[in-house]
């Protein structure tokens, strides 16, 4: 499963990239010669970087007290 994430995260940092204007391109590309990596890693990297920030961990409802009528 790990394995297939990784993947399905490559994809959408493709479809991503794609979709940007050459100048915003250009700056990723340019971002990643200076890293070694390639364009997309560097837009998979800030996708997860954004997830990390978004607090994922935080909880995902909380509990209501009401009264017992």
């Amino acid at each position: 499963m790990g394995e297939h994430h990784k993947d399905a995260s490559a994809g959408v940092a493709q479809a991503l990239f794609d979709g940007m204007s050459p100048a915003e391109q250009a700056e990723v590309q340019a971002e990643a010669d200076s890293k070694g990596v390639s364009a997309v890693e560097i837009v998979r990297l800030s996708l997860d970087i954004l997830i990390a920030e978004s607090n994922p961990s935080a909880p995902k409802g909380r509990i209501v007290k009401t009264s017992g009528k």
